[in-house]
């Protein structure tokens, strides 16, 4: 193999000519993704429920990247609505290559008081529904010789965390789904990882920040501190370019050590 110059492994990463698509991307750690791809040099398709707030944040980030950034409405927790959303996708920029998966909902209630509908609509989105977004990217990404998917994962695709049943079901079969599209798409050249967030400072987690929890975080966290979405972007630029193109069925935490040790304060 020839040797290759810093320059060459520094272009690696470069996403220039390429085309993320981005589900949830309208805030925290879907905004903070797209954000990052678009900084590396791709072109952009965000998604969300709202279009509303997809304009704003598409309009922000085409004015700092110099990118083309499309907003689509769309719920991917809707089957009727993803294949629109990727022939959109396809017309607006002709391809996708990189697919970050992102899009996700949670209801908090103990085990035994879950109802159906409230797991239906949690997992229908964190799983039934990326699994089918995978699916019709997947077949883009064929016609075009190769692609990227890149799954947001969790502390849950791991351990049980209380009062979220249906959201640690479905990531971790999210989990499970991302080595088994690893291993079918490998022939296809498509790579298939998972980003696996700890705790970061989004809307969404903003009661934990406020209550007894946050004490517990902060002190099973060996970074003393929540993850800022921020936090997500470099390795979504790694799954997303070339410099990844021997990585797949991986997940990789980015939690600040806290599933590196257990209480790991008492140690110290």
């Amino acid at each position: 193999m020839d040797h290759k110059s810093a320059s060459d492994t520094i272009r690696h990463f470069r996403l220039d000519g390429k085309v993320s698509l981005v589900s949830g991307a309208s805030r925290g750690i879907g905004r903070a993704m797209a954000e990052g791809l678009a900084g590396a040099g791709s072109d952009l398709v965000i998604t969300g429920r709202k279009i509303e707030t997809l304009l704003p944040v598409a309009q922000q980030i085409a004015d700092e990247t110099d990118r083309k950034v499309i907003p689509i409405q769309s719920d991917v927790g809707n089957l009727d609505e993803i294949d629109s959303l990727v022939e959109d996708a396809v017309k607006g920029f002709g391809k996708i290559d990189v697919l970050v998966n992102n899009a996700g909902v949670n209801v908090r209630n103990p085990a035994l008081e879950f109802s159906e509908e409230d797991w239906d609509f949690v997992t229908d989105v964190n799983l039934k529904g990326a699994f089918f977004l995978a699916k019709a990217c997947g077949q883009v990404m064929r016609q075009h010789g190769g692609g990227k998917v890149i799954n947001t994962l969790s502390l849950t695709s791991a351990i049980g965390l209380p009062t979220s049943v249906a959201y640690t079901a479905a990531k971790g079969g999210l989990l499970q789904l991302t080595k088994l599209l690893s291993v079918e798409w490998a022939e296809h050249n498509i790579q298939v990882n998972g980003i696996a967030p700890g705790f970061i400072r989004t809307e969404m987690t903003a009661p934990a920040q406020e209550d007894k929890r946050n004490e517990w975080i902060l002190s099973r966290t060996p970074a003393d501190r929540w993850g800022e979405p921020e936090d997500l972007a470099g390795l979504t630029i790694f799954f997303a370019s070339n410099a990844s193109d021997f990585v797949t069925g991986q997940m990789v935490f980015v939690d600040g050590g806290f599933m590196a040790g257990s209480d790991w304060r008492k140690q110290t």
